[in-house]
C-alpha cells in the first residue's frame, strides 16, 4: 500500500474515524489492527507471517529474560539479536553471499556457479529489525523496562507509518506516545494536512519527474554519454531526497493528525558545508541508532581499546585517537551500507565511500585551512559557503552513482562514460528532452526545485508551516490551495508510474 496511492488516504481515514470515535482504553487497539493490515496489505503470506512472529517473539520474550535474569542477561540479549539478525540475514543478504562465492568461484577457475534466490521480504523488515534490536539493547542497559503486554510490543514493532522509511525510533519515547488516548485536534488536522501534500508535492512532482529521466539515462548509460550522465547523477541526488523526505513528510503529517510525536529525520541536508555535516542532517535518525548501538559500544571494546594501546607505543596518542576513531567508523558505515540491501554497490556507494570521504574531510582540514590563509581566503563570506555547499552536494551526487547503479562494474563504466562528451548536445535544443521529459516537464521541474530549496532555506530558521498559519486568512488559503493544486495538476500520474516505489521502501 503505497503513501501515494487513493487506498493508502481511504485506509487512513477509516483509522482515523475509528481512532478518535472508540473509547480511550481502545484507541491502541485500532492502530494495532490498522498496522497488521498494513504490513500484511501487500503479501498475505504464511512465511511472511512466521518471520514477523520470529522478530516479535524473539523481542518479546528475551527483553522479559533480560530484565529478570540479570545474571545471565548478556546470554538472553546475543540470543534475542542473533534471532532478530538471523532472519534479517536469511531474508536480505543470501544473494550478497551467493554473488560472492560466485566471484570467488571465477577467480579460482571453478566452474560452479550458484543460481540467485527470490526471497519474500516483508516490508519494512529492515526498519523494525533494528528498532527491536535496539529495544533488547535499551533493556540489557537499563533504559527502559520491557513491554509485558505483547499487543503493546507488537504495535511498537508495527506501528504503521514507520513502516516505509522510518524514522528509527526508541521504546522509551514511544511508550509515552503510542498508547495513550490522542484526542482530535483541528488545528493538528490542518497542520498534519499540509504536511502530507507537502511530501506529496515532493514526490509526485518532482521525484517522480526526475525518476523517468535518470532511468532512462541510466538504464541506458552507452548511448546517453557526458552530458546526460552527469545531469543524471546530478538530479538523482534530488531524487533520492524528494523521494525519501516526501515519504518522511507523509509519515510525519499522518502522525501530526493522530497527536503522535515522531524525530525529524532531516534538516535541509543540501545546505551543508562538508560531508560529515551532510550526514548529521540526512536520516538523523538512523545515525543516531547507529551511533548509539554501534560506534560507541565498537570504540569501547576491548580489541578498539587493545588496537588504541598498540598504536600509542608506536605512533603516538594523537595518532592511537584517530586510529580508533577511524576503525569505529568504518564499522559503523560498512552497517549502513550493508543495511541499505544486501548489494556491493549500497555497501560502497551509501557506506564505505562516504566514510572514506569524511576521513579525508577530517585529515585535510588542517591543510585545507592553511591553504586558505596563506590564499587570504576568507571562510566566513557567503560566496565561500556556497562553494563548500555545491562542492559537498557534488560530491554526495559522485558517491550516489554507485548507490544507483546496478552492479559496481557498471558504476565505473558509468563515470567513465562520463567524460565521453558530444559537444553538439549542448547545441540542440531537443537532445536533453530525449530521454521521456519535454520542455514544459523540465520548466515545471525547475520551478519546483527552486521552491523546494526555498523552503528548505526557511525550515532552517523557522517551523514554515507554523508560520503559514500565522498569516492573513487570505494569504494563508493561497499559500495552501496552490499547494494542493500543484500536486493535482502537476503530479505525474501517467504511464510507467507506480504509487508503491519509494526508493527506500524497499529497505
Amino acid at each position: 500500500m503505497g503513501l501515494t496511492t487513493i487506498t493508502f488516504y481511504l485506509f487512513l481515514i477509516i483509522t482515523l474515524l475509528l481512532y478518535f470515535l472508540v473509547p480511550r482504553k481502545y484507541s491502541w487497539l485500532i492502530l494495532l489492527i490498522a498496522s497488521i493490515y498494513f504490513l500484511l496489505y501487500d503479501n498475505l503470506k504464511l512465511n511472511i507471517i512466521i518471520y514477523l512472529l520470529i522478530i516479535l517473539l524473539s523481542s518479546y520474550i528475551f527483553a522479559i529474560l533480560i530484565d529478570k535474569y540479570n545474571k545471565k542477561k548478556k546470554l538472553f540479549l546475543i540470543l534475542g539479536i542473533l534471532c532478530i539478525i538471523g532472519v534479517l540475514g536469511y531474508l536480505k543478504y543470501t544473494n550478497l553471499f551467493i554473488v560472492t562465492i560466485n566471484h570467488l568461484n571465477n577467480i579460482l577457475g571453478i566452474n560452479k556457479q550458484f543460481n540467485l534466490v527470490d526471497r519474500n521480504v516483508p516490508i519494512g523488515l529492515s526498519y523494525y529489525s533494528l528498532i527491536m534490536i535496539g529495544y533488547l539493547t535499551d533493556v540489557y542497559w537499563g533504559i527502559c523496562k520491557p513491554c509485558y503486554n505483547i499487543l503493546k510490543c507488537s504495535l511498537f514493532m508495527g506501528y504503521f507509518p514507520l513502516l516505509t522509511s522510518g524514522p528509527f525510533v526508541r521504546y522509551e519515547d514511544m511508550e509515552k506516545e503510542l498508547y495513550i488516548k490522542h484526542k482530535f485536534n483541528f488545528h493538528r488536522l490542518c497542520y498534519g494536512l499540509i504536511r502530507i501534500f507537502w511530501g506529496l508535492f515532493k514526490i509526485l512532482v518532482i521525484s517522480q519527474r526526475i525518476g523517468i529521466f535518470v532511468d532512462a539515462v541510466y538504464s541506458n548509460y552507452t548511448l546517453y554519454q557526458g552530458f546526460y550522465l552527469i545531469l543524471a547523477a546530478l538530479l538523482f541526488s534530488l531524487q533520492l531526497y524528494t523521494n525519501f523526505s516526501g515519504s518522511i513528510d507523509i509519515i510525519m503529517g499522518v502522525t501530526k493528525i493522530i497527536g503522535i510525536n515522531l524525530p525529524e529525520n532531516f534538516t535541509s541536508p543540501f545546505f551543508s558545508k562538508s560531508l560529515t555535516e551532510f550526514w548529521r542532517r540526512w536520516h538523523i535518525t538512523l545515525g543516531s541508532w547507529l551511533k548509539d548501538y554501534i560506534f560507541y559500544p565498537v570504540m569501547r571494546s576491548r580489541l578498539v581499546q587493545k588496537l588504541g594501546e598498540f598504536t600509542k607505543k608506536i605512533f603516538g596518542k594523537r595518532v592511537s585517537k584517530k586510529v580508533m576513531l577511524y576503525f569505529s567508523m568504518f564499522i559503523m558505515w560498512f552497517a549502513i551500507g550493508a543495511w541499505h540491501n544486501g548489494a556491493y554497490t549500497y555497501i560502497i556507494g551509501s557506506g564505505l565511500l562516504q566514510c572514506l570521504i569524511m576521513i579525508l574531510e577530517d585529515l585535510l582540514s588542517p591543510l585545507s585551512k592553511r591553504i586558505d590563509q596563506k590564499l587570504g581566503i576568507n571562510r566566513d563570506t557567503f560566496g565561500y559557503r556556497c562553494y563548500q555547499m555545491i562542492r559537498t552536494y557534488l560530491i554526495f551526487s559522485f558517491t550516489m552513482i554507485f548507490f544507483r547503479a546496478p552492479s559496481v562494474r557498471e558504476a565505473f563504466n558509468i563515470i567513465k562514460n562520463m567524460f565521453v562528451f558530444n559537444p553538439w548536445i549542448l547545441l540542440d535544443n531537443y537532445s536533453l528532452y530525449l530521454p521521456g521529459l519535454d520542455l514544459l516537464d523540465f520548466r515545471i521541474l525547475f520551478i519546483a526545485i527552486i521552491v523546494l530549496f526555498i523552503i528548505d532555506y526557511l525550515k532552517q530558521k523557522c517551523d514554515v508551516i507554523e508560520e503559514i498559519f500565522k498569516q492573513n486568512i487570505i494569504f494563508r488559503y493561497i499559500v495552501i490551495y496552490i499547494l494542493i493544486f500543484s500536486v493535482i495538476i502537476f503530479g505525474m500520474y501517467g504511464p510507467g508510474f507506480d504509487a508503491t516505489t519509494f526508493i527506500y521502501r524497499q529497505f
